[in-house]
């Protein structure tokens, strides 16, 4: 009888945080996913920027991946063959969330690991 009692509390409170809790379902911005990444939803969306298209997406258990699908058309097919396809993946607490990661190649990817890092990484040695 009292394990009874307890599992229908618990089965109440999972309820109510489900029903409260804002779900996002779809980004188009970067703002969004910014927004839903920090509360570590399983989201993904793909932007063309500057420096060419890529795609973020980021997973309940707080994991970022950063995948560079295609360079700019300026770009030279060395760094089209060196880049394109290839990501970083960073692991993140919710609600520290780095915008960095979204707003500059490079920057706040310390904490990172892929490919992508590394060969910027290597790049960057370079200048």
């Amino acid at each position: 009888m009292l394990i009874a009692g307890c599992g229908s509390q618990m089965q109440e409170a999972t309820e109510t945080s489900i029903t409260t809790e804002p779900t996002i379902t779809e980004c188009t911005t970067k703002e969004c996913f910014v927004s839903a990444a920090n509360e570590c939803h399983d989201i993904s969306v793909t932007l063309t920027e500057d420096a060419g298209v890529f795609t973020y997406s980021s997973s309940t258990d707080c994991v970022f991946t950063k995948t560079l699908v295609s360079l700019d058309a300026s770009e030279t097919q060395e760094m089209k063959n060196l880049l394109e396809g290839k990501s970083l993946t960073c692991t993140y607490e919710i609600g520290s969330f780095d915008e960095r990661w979204v707003s500059s190649l490079i920057f706040g990817s310390e904490y990172c690991e892929g490919e992508l890092k590394d060969i910027l990484v290597e790049l960057l040695a370079f200048l």
